[in-house]
């Protein structure tokens, strides 16, 4: 799971350092809420960190679930201690306009109309019809097949449609 939550920090950092030792007690504490932990963030700032983890459920992310993760999860992390310092701990949905980063974000977002940014400025728009670890595939309103190499994609995101 790590590998498809590549995004925040550089490598390296500490934040980067203290979100995967996060990433190693949260994620098995969201699944058991019937979650799926979709990213995780760590800043720093006046002398405490803040945590802030990402979660998805397909009947919906409400208050009860990030308020029984948020619990459980703090619990463990004052015993296991893999934050130094103070720390504020916050859960939440990533919302409809999030990122799509990861395999998850894209099997979700299957038959959806997307928007992606390419690193180059332009702009794709379409369906998503398949992706894969090199290419997101894309059909357009008129059928036409079309595909984005994901390592030009700077963002990608699902058009919400009414």
């Amino acid at each position: 799971m790590g590998s498809e939550l590549a995004r925040g920090a550089e490598p390296g950092n500490e934040a980067e350092r203290l979100r995967e030792r996060v990433l190693r007690f949260a994620a098995p504490v969201v699944e058991d809420h019937g979650g799926e932990l979709v990213d995780v963030e760590v800043a720093s700032g006046r002398g405490q960190h803040t945590v802030r983890l990402f979660v998805h459920r397909d009947k919906g992310v409400t208050v009860r679930l990030c308020a029984g993760i948020s619990r459980e999860l703090s619990d463990l992390l004052d015993v296991e201690d893999p934050i130094p310092g103070r720390y504020r701990l916050e859960v939440t949905s990533p919302g409809l306009d999030r990122p799509l980063c990861s395999d998850g974000d894209f099997r979700r977002a299957q038959g959806r109309k997307l928007k992606i940014v390419l690193s180059d400025g332009r702009t794709e728009t379409g369906r998503l019809a398949d992706w894969n670890e090199e290419r997101i595939g894309l059909e357009g309103d008129h059928g036409e097949q079309r595909a984005v190499l994901r390592e030009s994609i700077a963002k990608a995101t699902i058009e919400v449609e009414f």
